[in-house]
This record gives C-alpha cells, structure tokens and sequence, in this order.
C-alpha cells in the first residue's frame, strides 16, 4: 500500500511539473509585466484603450486589469486629450468627437498609481486609403468549402511607403420560430422576433499588407478574413470589414507579432513578450511593456452573404417542418430558435448597414 502511494504521488509530481514547464515556456520570466493597447484613428467614437497586466498563472494576458490609472493622448502643439476609466482596465477617449488630423504628430502617457509614468514614441497621423470593395467567395477544394472575405484597394504613389491593417466584424440574423404556423392559426401569437447578433472574426493571424514601391497600383482580392461556414450562414450575414492606414513600425510589429504564430490577432492572447511595442517606462528604462498605441486612418466598406451563395448544404439550425398536427406529434424547439432573445448579445435593432 506504501509503494503504491508513493507511485501516485510520483505521478502527480511528474504531471505538475510538466504543467509548470508549459507555463515557463508561454510567458518565461516575463511574467508580471504592463500591457497596453489602443488606437487612435480619424473617424468620431468610441475611442477604448486597455491597460492590464499579466499573469504568471494564465495563458490570457488581459487577466489583470489596472484601475485608477491616468491616460492622456498629446499631439505636437502639446494639447491634452483626456481619458476616463469605464470599467477595469478599460479607458475612453473622452471626447467621443474627436478626429485625429493627417500629418499630425501624437504620442500617449500613462500613469500608473504605485508603479510609475509610461509613455509612447510618436505616431504620426497617415492620410486615408480609401478601399474600392469589399466581397465574399465562396472556396472549394475537396468537398469542402470556406468563405473569404476579399478587398480592392488603390494603393497610392508614397515614398514612406503605405501599411494597411484589416479588422472584419460579423453580424448575423435569426428568425424565430413562427407558432402561427405550427398551430394552424388556431392560437394567436405575436410575429416571431428577428435578432442580430455581432461578434468579431477572430483571424489564426493579424490581416496586414505592406509596400515601398514608388508608383501606384491596384491592390485586388486581398484575403482579410477566412471563415468555416457554420448554420450562422443559413439566414442572411453582413461583414464590416475595417482598413487601417497604419505606420511602418506598426506593420513591423503586426507583422513580428504573426511570425512567432500570435493565435488570434490581439496582442491579449498568449502575447510574445519578445515582440517590443513602442510603449516604454519614463522611470524605467529597463522595464518591458507589452503592446502598441497605434494611430491610424480608417476607411469601412460592406459585404453580405445569403444562404445562395454557398455550393454545399448548410441546415436551417432550428427545425420548421410542420408538415404534422401539432396534436398528432411532439416538437421540441430550442429555446434560442423559439425566441432569438435567448441567444447572448443579441439585438432586435437592424444594424444601418443591413
């Protein structure tokens, strides 16, 4: 009995320093370190910047949020643009007006209570590339199939050369279930909701493109966005898809970021800390912070999908045979085909661009 607990206990031993080893090796030394990011763009909103820090127990960076820190956004006149704090870790350009102006110069400050002042190189504000389109197409090869979502640009004649950087949101619909139906219009209900549901396309790598030559030319069919087709296709899908002018160091980084297999575009998930951003400590040259300021200039075009544009059978996820009597038969509905109001996040506001 002695032997065969010392074994087990052998064994957990083994197990727990494997687990300890695979923590070493994600985020090594590094592993309570300052992470900020945020972007600074041309077009009014919502500006939202993050600032955390890691955590030696998890693979997700964006575990500790810092509270109480002060962010201020200064552009070469030394003007301020103040920020305030929504929630943990999250902080809004206060003045939700604000266009950041080609040619200008801004560069961010943090203060963090207890740990110190930290601040940014200098970004320069890039004037905006326009895209032509955006489109989906629909790949097969093997019996399978994938959509793509694609984009044309004019790249415009720029010695400094001209980066770009692509975000792609989702919005997809679901119409509930219609009892009338199903009851004959014995029973009266109310009309079936429709919902939209938005969430962002998570790439396995950042979307980027990047060039010196001297004279233009036409950008066409850059991939911005591959996605595996689910039953989300089988009601109609609008695709947002986002272009950021950004600067060349900014590409450098995206670009290292993808080369070492950043697993889903955002510096918040299992981040490299061998990637420098240009984020540095005022009190401590020495001390490594994560992430970027980016300042960019936005452009936004619009793509959609129907369920006709797929050559392979995608299911309708909530069944509509009603082909039986409602007393001669069982149905079972799931709840969020029932009422799409089950279904997290949604809305019943068609989107404008819809």
């Amino acid at each position: 009995m002695n032997s065969y607990k010392k074994y087990t206990w052998f064994l957990l031993l083994l197990l727990c320093s494997g687990c300890i080893k695979e923590l070493n090796f994600e985020l090594g030394k590094q592993d309570d370190l300052l992470v900020v990011y945020g972007i600074l763009t041309d077009q009014p909103g919502k500006h939202i910047f993050r600032v955390t820090r890691t955590n030696a127990f998890e693979r997700q960076v964006d575990s500790e949020p810092i509270t109480g820190a002060t962010l201020m956004v200064v552009d070469s006149k030394t003007q301020q643009y103040p920020f305030i704090e929504l929630s943990p870790g999250s902080y809004l350009f206060k003045d939700t007006l604000f266009r950041a102006s080609a040619g200008e110069q801004y560069y961010l400050e943090i203060d963090v209570p207890n740990q110190g002042k930290y601040r940014s190189d200098i970004e320069v504000m890039p004037t905006p590339v326009p895209m032509d389109s955006a489109y989906p197409r629909v790949k097969v090869k093997d019996f399978d199939q994938i959509l793509q979502v694609m984009a044309d640009v004019k790249i415009p004649s720029d010695p400094a050369g001209v980066y770009l950087r692509w975000d792609v949101t989702r919005v997809w619909r679901r119409t509930s279930v219609n009892f009338q139906l199903l009851f004959n219009d014995f029973f009266r209900f109310r009309p079936p909701p429709t919902c939209y549901m938005t969430e962002s396309i998570q790439p396995n790598s950042v979307q980027i493109f990047g060039s010196r030559r001297r004279d233009a030319f036409n950008l066409r069919e850059q991939v911005v966005a591959n996605i595996e087709p689910d039953y989300k296709f089988f009601e109609r899908n609008a695709f947002a898809v986002v272009q950021y002018r950004i600067s060349a160091k900014a590409y450098e980084y995206w670009n290292n970021l993808n080369k070492i297999g950043n697993p889903a575009g955002t510096i918040f998930d299992v981040p490299p800390a061998s990637v420098r951003g240009n984020i540095y400590s005022v009190d401590n040259p020495k001390e490594r912070i994560l992430g970027y300021f980016e300042v960019a200039a936005v452009d936004t075009s619009y793509t959609y999908t129907n369920l006709s544009d797929f050559r392979y059978y995608i299911p309708d996820p909530c069944s509509r045979d009603f082909s039986k009597q409602i007393w001669a038969s069982t149905y079972y509905f799931d709840p969020e085909c029932a009422y799409c109001t089950n279904i997290k996040g949604h809305s019943l506001k068609v989107p404008k661009f819809w």
